[in-house]
């Protein structure tokens, strides 16, 4: 019972908890074919804590959003496991064609991602992966690496 109220507590208090709960709620949705259900709880997300985060995208588990005003997860992304997102970051396509539909991100697992960082197009980036603040990755990054950069440059392997 304890548990179940922190929990609540946390959902009150903390927009990038709401909104990770409210993604997980439409997905539910979405994946059974209630899309409507799933945009109308996706936009109730989006006026109360301004992240978006489409039902449609695929999150693994410990994913955590910091701060997370201004986020926004495109329709096809994939995040895996243990993943840090900070504010006004963009995960999503080049371009803004709905046909290319396969053409969103994979962010593979234990990855910390920077506050304003934009990572677009198919592009896969790697397991234990540290992206500095304001990057932006076009391309792929292998894992064990620390990024930072417009484009993105190595800064180290890990």
């Amino acid at each position: 019972m304890i548990n179940l109220i922190k929990k609540f507590g946390k959902f009150i208090i903390d927009s990038g908890y709401q909104a990770i709960v409210l993604y997980r709620i439409s997905h539910f949705f979405w994946i059974r074919n209630f899309k409507l259900i799933a945009r109308i709880i996706t936009r109730i997300s989006i006026m109360i804590n301004s992240i978006e985060i489409s039902p449609g995208a695929n999150l693994g588990n410990n994913v955590i959003i910091s701060h997370g005003i201004g986020t926004v997860i495109g329709i096809n992304s994939v995040i895996g496991d243990n993943v840090l997102i900070r504010q006004n970051v963009t995960i999503g396509q080049k371009g803004n064609s709905h046909l290319l539909h396969d053409e969103y991100p994979t962010i593979e697992n234990n990855v910390s991602i920077g506050a304003g960082t934009v990572i677009l197009g198919k592009v896969n980036v790697g397991e234990n992966v540290i992206i500095g603040a304001n990057s932006v990755v076009t391309k792929d990054v292998p894992n064990n690496s620390v990024i930072a950069g417009v484009p993105f440059k190595i800064i180290k392997n890990i």
